[in-house]
């Protein structure tokens, strides 16, 4: 049977049950890139989401942060500094968007938004050994799994327990496919793009390795990262473990062996830090 895909008319409206938090890190990322800016302009695009900023401010006094009795976003900018703010506004966004299950994957939020996590700080640690840019590189693990959000947003009304990826198995983008029409990749693509993320951000998060197109050095990160993040026995249901990252993997980008096991250590531990924050 032929699915027609989903229009990007009802993948867009679907998005507007998602928090705001994705939208409000990709204008970070280009307030951060504002030589004359600094935690004040920071600060006032943050207050823009209540939510937002009450999980930071939360996420601050965390013991991962040492902060104690910080009772404003101000007060919690100052705490962190001016280069770490960016990762502890993605640790807020991770877990507003992945606060309810994904039953139409078989995932729990807590799963879906340990796995976001691990992505991230991978990505990134991958990014400071082979020169990529490393706040796009951490943007880019957090949100790799946004298509699938979205798609199981309209999945939650629409697909039943016996259609669900659980119980049809299979590969996750043949399931999706005939589930909704499009891939979570091609999802993902189409709403960082809406959102206004860098090109760069969305070619990776939107690549799929299953089409034999050739892939962009973040996508070759992306899934270097997520290869280690299996390793780690943090894979998703229906991602298989990676009892062995694969040597093509570490050949794309550029990087040791010894690299990866010093970037497997950094980012575990990392994970372990702040994972429950």
């Amino acid at each position: 049977m032929t699915i027609t895909p989903l229009s990007e008319v009802t993948l867009l409206n679907a998005a507007k049950s998602l928090p705001a938090a994705p939208q409000i890190m990709a204008r970070l990322h280009t307030l951060l890139l504002d030589s004359n800016a600094g935690l004040v302009e920071i600060s006032k695009l943050l207050k823009r989401d209540v939510a937002l900023t009450t999980r930071i401010i939360s996420i601050a006094n965390s013991a991962a942060y040492k902060g104690n009795g910080l009772g404003s976003i101000d007060e919690a900018l100052q705490r962190v500094g001016f280069l770490e703010v960016f990762r502890l506004v993605g640790i807020a966004a991770n877990a507003s968007l992945a606060d309810a299950d994904l039953p139409c994957y078989g995932y729990s939020g807590e799963t879906f938004r340990a796995n976001n996590l691990f992505m991230a700080l991978a990505t990134e640690s991958i990014a400071r050994h082979t020169g990529l840019d490393a706040r796009l590189a951490y943007t880019s693990g957090l949100l790799r799994g946004i298509g699938r959000l979205l798609l199981a947003r309209i999945g939650r009304d629409s697909v039943s327990s016996g259609a669900s990826f659980p119980a049809m198995g299979g590969h996750i983008s043949d399931w999706e496919q005939q589930t909704f029409g499009i891939t979570s990749p091609e999802a993902a693509a189409l709403l960082l793009t809406h959102w206004g993320f860098p090109s760069v951000v969305v070619q990776a998060v939107g690549y799929d390795r299953s089409s034999g197109k050739p892939a962009t050095p973040l996508a070759n990160a992306l899934y270097l990262a997520d290869c280690i993040v299996r390793s780690s026995g943090c894979e998703l249901e229906g991602e298989a473990p990676c009892a062995v990252i694969p040597a093509a993997a570490i050949e794309a980008v550029g990087i040791s062996q010894d690299d990866v096991d010093a970037i497997h250590e950094q980012a575990g531990e990392a994970f372990r830090t702040l994972q429950g924050v």
